[in-house]
C-alpha cells in the first residue's frame, strides 16, 4: 500500500476528525439530555451543526493551504445559466480553483507581470514616471495586483482562461454566487473569443480586457437584480479594507481599473440590450482603441500609422529602444487630468487620433521618453497646447506653465519639453540632458 504524503494525509485526517467529532458530540448530548428537554436538545443539536459547518469551512481553507488549491465543482444552474445569458455554449467545462488568499495575490501579481514579457512592466514604471503618469513613490506591479487582489471574491486568469476563489468562498452566499457569474462569463467569452497570439499593445489590450470584463460586470449586475425580485436580496457594503486600499493607489491605476468596471459595463450593456447578434459581433471583431469604447458612437476604427523621429543615432552602440507604446485617448485623458474628473481634459482627448511613445537610451548612462500625440484637427491642438504646458510645468514643479520649445529643469536635473512638430501633432520630452531635449523641437 503506498504512502500519503503529507500535503494529502493532513486535509483527510482533518476531514475525519470534524466529521467525527460532530457525530460525538451529538451522541453525547442525546444520551445526557431528558425527555424533558428536547428543546434544549434541538438547540445543541442547531449549534452543532452550525460549528460542524464552521469547522467544515477551516478545513477546506488547511486543504486549500496543503494542496496547494483544489479545484471547486460548479453547479449546474450557474453554467446554465450564463450560457443561456449569452447565447453560448462551453466548449469545455469551466475550472474554478480554491486556493488561499495570500497565494492568490502572489499568482496574481505572476500573471500581471507575464502579461508585459521580459522587463515589460520595469520600461512602463519607467516611461509611466517619466511622463508623469504615476509618482516616484508609486510602484506600478505592486498597485496592479493590490487593484484586483484586495476584497475579490473571485479572480480570472487571462492566460489559462481559468477561474480562481479564495478559501473563504461560500457558494450558498449571493455575493460569492454573483462572483462565479463573472468567472464564468469570463471563461466562457475567453473560450469562444480568445486573445490574439500576439500582445496587441496597452491601449487595444485595455479595450479589448475592457469589453471582457464589462460583460461579465453586466451578467453579475444582472444576477444580483434576479436575486432582487426573487428573495429581495440588495449586494452588501463594499468591504472597507478595498475601499481603503483603491483610495491609496496612484490615480492611474485607479482610473484604469474604473475604465474598465465603468465605460467597459457601459459599452457592452448597451450592446446586451440590442440582442446576443450584436454583442457577439462586437466579440468577433473587439474595439482596437479605448476611443471606441469611450466614443462608441463614433465607428471603429484602427489609427493611421504615426512615425516617430529616430530617437537613437546611428552611432550610438549603448543607445537602443526599451519600449514603445500608444496610450490612446484614455492614457491622453488620464496625463490632463489624473483624477479623471474634469470635462475639459475628456472634450480635449476626444480629439485623439493617434500617439506613440517611446522610452529610450542615449550612452551608457541616460534614458529619455519622446511623446507624439496627433488630433483630429489643429484648432484641438490649439485647445490642448494650455493645459499640456500647464501639466509639463507642474510636473517640473515650476511655478508658471511651460513655455513651447523650451526645456524646464526639473527639481531632480531632468529637462522636460513641448513642442508642436505640425499643426495637427504635440511632441513633449523628458530627458537627461538639454543636449538630447536640443534634438527635437
Amino acid at each position: 500500500m503506498a504512502l500519503l504524503s503529507a500535503d494529502k494525509l493532513l486535509p483527510l485526517l482533518l476531514g475525519a476528525a470534524v466529521g467525527a467529532g460532530g457525530i460525538i458530540q451529538g451522541l453525547h448530548w442525546r444520551r445526557t439530555a431528558g425527555p424533558a428537554g428536547a428543546e434544549e436538545l434541538e438547540n445543541q443539536l442547531r449549534i452543532a451543526s452550525e460549528e460542524n459547518a464552521a469547522l467544515k469551512r477551516e478545513n477546506e481553507s488547511l486543504r486549500s493551504l496543503a494542496q496547494g488549491g483544489g479545484e471547486m465543482p460548479v453547479p449546474q444552474e450557474f453554467i446554465d445559466r450564463v450560457e443561456k445569458d449569452l447565447s453560448l455554449d462551453f466548449l469545455s467545462s469551466p475550472v474554478i480553483h480554491r486556493i488561499a488568499g495570500e497565494e492568490l495575490r502572489d499568482r496574481i501579481g505572476a500573471a500581471v507581470e507575464s502579461r508585459f514579457g521580459p522587463a515589460g512592466i520595469d520600461d512602463r514604471q519607467e516611461a509611466y514616471t517619466l511622463l508623469g503618469w504615476l509618482a516616484g513613490d508609486h510602484p506600478l506591479l505592486p498597485e496592479l495586483t493590490a487593484v484586483q487582489a484586495v476584497g475579490v471574491r473571485g479572480w480570472f486568469d487571462e492566460v489559462s482562461g481559468e477561474g480562481w476563489v479564495t478559501d473563504r468562498f461560500r457558494i450558498e452566499d449571493i455575493p460569492d454566487q454573483a462572483a462565479l457569474v463573472r468567472l464564468l462569463t469570463r471563461i466562457l467569452l475567453r473560450q469562444h473569443f480568445p486573445p490574439p497570439p500576439a500582445y496587441p499593445g496597452d491601449d487595444a489590450d485595455r479595450a479589448r480586457v475592457a469589453l471582457h470584463q464589462g460583460t461579465a460586470a453586466g451578467s453579475e449586475a444582472r444576477y444580483y437584480a434576479a436575486s432582487a425580485r426573487a428573495i429581495g436580496f440588495v449586494p452588501m457594503k463594499q468591504d472597507a479594507e478595498a475601499v481603503r486600499t483603491f483610495g491609496t493607489l496612484a490615480p492611474f491605476v485607479r482610473n484604469l481599473s474604473l475604465f474598465a468596471a465603468t465605460a467597459g459595463k457601459g459599452y457592452a450593456d448597451a450592446l446586451y440590450v440590442k440582442g446576443s447578434g450584436p454583442l457577439l459581433a462586437a466579440f468577433r471583431n473587439p474595439p482596437q482603441t479605448t476611443r471606441a469604447i469611450l466614443q462608441p458612437a463614433t465607428p471603429p476604427a484602427a489609427p493611421p500609422p504615426l512615425e516617430l523621429p529616430p530617437v537613437v543615432a546611428p552611432d550610438d552602440p549603448a543607445g537602443g529602444d526599451y519600449l514603445g507604446e500608444s496610450a490612446g485617448e484614455l492614457g491622453l485623458r488620464l496625463w490632463l487630468d489624473p483624477a479623471g474628473e474634469s470635462p475639459d481634459a475628456a472634450g480635449v482627448a476626444a480629439h485623439w487620433v493617434n500617439d506613440r511613445y517611446q522610452l529610450f537610451a542615449v550612452g551608457e548612462t541616460e534614458v529619455a521618453v519622446i511623446w507624439e500625440i496627433e488630433l483630429a484637427r489643429p484648432e484641438a491642438v490649439d485647445r490642448l497646447l494650455p493645459p499640456a504646458l500647464a501639466r509639463l510645468g507642474a510636473l517640473a514643479g515650476a511655478a508658471a506653465p511651460a513655455t513651447p520649445g523650451v526645456a524646464l529643469t526639473t527639481p531632480g536635473g531632468r529637462h522636460l519639453q513641448l513642442s508642436r512638430p505640425a499643426p495637427g501633432r504635440l511632441r513633449i520630452l523628458n530627458t537627461a540632458t538639454p543636449d538630447t531635449a536640443a534634438k527635437w523641437k
